[in-house]
C-alpha cells in the first residue's frame, strides 16, 4: 500500500462552551479555514501523528475525513454514550502530521477492507512502539493501540519512515 504525506498543520485548539474547536489550521505556511484533501478524503486509511514542543504524544488511525475525528474527539466528555474525548484536547499549539494511503475503503470493516485496516493498524503500534524505543516512554496520551502482525515486516518499514519524515 503506498502513502502520500505527512501532511502537516499547525493547530490552535480553544475552548467554546464545553468543547474544544481548531480555531487555525496553518498548512504550508498559510492559515486555512479547512482541512484540504487529501486529509479530507472519507473512507481512506490514514495515520495521524499529535506533536508538541518537538514531543509525540499521540498516533492514531482513521479512515474518516481528518475534520470529523478531530471534531468528535474535541467534543465534550458524555457527549456520547461512554465518551471522554481526546486526553490531549487540552494542548495547544499543536502539530499534527497525516499520513494517507492509496486506498479506499468499502467502508463497515468489509472483509475486502481488512487486509488494508489490519496492515494500517500494525503501522500505527509499530510506530507507537518505535516511540517508546526512541524515547523510552510511550506516546504520554495513547490510550490503546491495535497489536497486529500482518506484513510486519512493511509495518515496521512504514512506521520507521514515518518516525524519519516527523522528527
Amino acid at each position: 500500500m503506498t502513502f502520500t504525506g505527512p501532511y502537516t498543520y499547525d493547530l490552535i485548539l480553544e475552548s467554546v462552551k464545553d468543547d474544544r474547536i481548531v480555531a487555525k489550521r496553518i498548512f504550508e505556511g498559510e492559515e486555512c479555514r479547512t482541512f484540504k484533501k487529501p486529509v479530507t478524503n472519507d473512507k481512506t486509511p490514514k495515520i495521524y501523528v499529535l506533536q508538541a514542543e518537538g514531543i509525540i504524544f499521540y498516533v492514531g488511525y482513521t479512515s474518516q475525513s481528518i475534520s470529523n475525528r478531530l471534531r468528535d474527539g474535541l467534543k465534550k466528555a458524555g457527549t456520547f454514550k461512554d465518551y471522554k474525548g481526546y486526553k490531549w484536547k487540552n494542548i495547544s499549539p499543536l502539530k499534527l502530521h497525516i499520513f494517507v494511503f492509496d486506498c479506499n475503503l468499502q467502508g463497515k470493516r468489509c472483509e475486502t477492507d481488512l487486509p488494508f485496516i489490519d496492515l494500517a493498524e500494525a503501522i500505527e503500534a509499530e510506530l507507537v512502539y518505535l516511540v517508546r524505543e526512541k524515547t523510552g516512554r510511550w506516546p504520554e496520551f495513547q490510550n490503546e493501540i491495535h497489536f497486529n502482525n500482518e506484513k510486519l515486516e512493511n509495518a515496521k518499514r512504514i512506521a520507521k519512515e514515518f518516525y524519519t519524515e516527523i522528527m
